[in-house]
């Protein structure tokens, strides 16, 4: 069986590599570099770097269904595989294989279609999440499933170490479900449109953080961007870690300062930032930061803008 896989960033890697070892793969696509070094030379994305390494045959469209078309043709893939390729397909290319082309999707489908489910799970608060194998359509994860697995999201994770949990489990759901698949055993069922929700890429105004919201709704928005911003001191001030903190004051307002971190009041209960990074250093633990900043209790954080 000759499968195309179609991937660009880490979270694709575990299945590309699955893919490669179990089934083989006639080809890698993945979208053109465009994260540049500190010289302004660009990057090569996860997937090309780790399909080079493999020896595979890598094609790179700006758009595929506008460019790519004829050169998947010439593949002659008899099934496509998409996982975090970042790009919508034409149904002229998604025609091409026989037998169609599966997307390994991180969420329990339909819920959080999108551009970023990990992300949007964890900022719900989400403790269930998982992974899905779906047929796809034209639309934006609408195809019908064909598998699925839950996936725990321990309270202590935040987006990297579920960026993890789940591209390993996609991986191994694949590679579980390409026999019953392929064999016409496993039949796709049609998703409920009704009880979709949506995922939409990030904006800056999911980084700032607002101190009249409570603490568990602040951790999870810190949880699931990776990071929150907001200002101390009058200059910008990011929060990579928090934790919950049976506490109370005036949003903002510092409560508690010390070897175990940085005790901040929100509109109910209070956060421990634990790592931190201020204007002008690197990223640091709060305890690290506390002691060169001389910070006084009833100090305030104010709101990211």
């Amino acid at each position: 069986m000759r499968i195309v896989f179609l991937g660009t960033p880490g979270f694709a890697l575990p299945t590309l590599n699955m893919l490669h070892r179990t089934f083989g793969l006639a080809a890698v696509v993945c979208q053109p570099d465009r994260e540049k070094d500190r010289k302004g030379r660009l990057v090569e994305g996860a997937v090309r770097r780790r399909a080079n390494e493999l020896s595979l045959p890598v094609y790179q469209f700006e758009k595929v269904s506008r460019d790519g078309a004829a050169a998947l043709k010439g593949l002659r893939p008899d099934l496509m595989v998409t996982c975090a390729y970042g790009q919508l397909l034409s149904q002229e290319v998604l025609d091409i294989p026989p037998l169609g082309v599966l997307n390994v999707h991180g969420s329990l489908l339909p819920k959080y279609r999108g551009a970023a489910p990990i992300q949007r799970a964890l900022m719900a608060g989400e403790a269930e999440t998982g992974v899905t194998v779906m047929k796809t359509d034209k639309g934006m994860d609408s195809g019908a499933i064909v598998s699925a697995v839950r996936v725990p999201v321990p309270d202590g994770m935040y987006v990297d170490g579920l960026y993890e949990a789940l591209s390993e489990a996609g991986a191994r759901l694949l590679a579980e479900t390409l026999p019953g698949y392929c064999s016409g055993e496993l039949v796709p069922v049609p998703q409920d449109a009704a009880a979709a929700t949506l995922a939409p890429p990030l904006k800056r105004a999911d980084y700032l953080l607002d101190f009249s919201l409570g603490a568990e709704t602040l951790r999870n928005q810190i949880r699931g961007a990776g990071e929150g911003h907001c200002l101390f001191r009058g200059e910008p001030f990011k929060v990579y870690r928090a934790e919950l903190c049976p506490a109370a004051g005036k949003g903002g307002e510092v409560l508690r300062a010390d070897k175990t971190g940085l005790c901040v009041a929100c509109g109910a209960g209070a956060l421990v930032f634990t790592w931190v990074q201020a204007a002008g250093k690197k990223r640091m633990a709060a305890a690290d930061f506390i002691n060169g900043s001389r910070i006084r209790t009833g100090e305030r954080f104010e709101n990211g803008r």
